[in-house]
């Protein structure tokens, strides 16, 4: 659980912690985001498919075992 935690940090500074955005935050909340979304989204950053700088950048830091851990994570978050 610590490891997934780590992976999880990673997103902290822009979607907040464990994926709670913080108040007012023009970017998405993480927690309770369906795992599928969460990895569809991932996915196409990674891929390029859903260009974006930033996230483009980041996930293609993870592996595709990773990413659906996270998703599963956040998943279990409550909103």
């Amino acid at each position: 659980m610590l490891r997934l935690r780590s992976l999880a940090a990673a997103c902290a500074p822009c979607h907040g912690t464990d994926g709670h955005a913080v108040a007012g935050a023009t970017l998405p909340g993480l927690a309770g985001m369906p795992a599928g979304y969460f990895t569809e989204q991932m996915t196409g950053f990674k891929s390029g498919a859903r260009p974006a700088t930033v996230m483009t950048q980041l996930a293609r830091g993870f592996s595709d075992a990773q990413i659906e851990q996270m998703a599963r994570f956040f998943a279990a978050q409550p909103k």
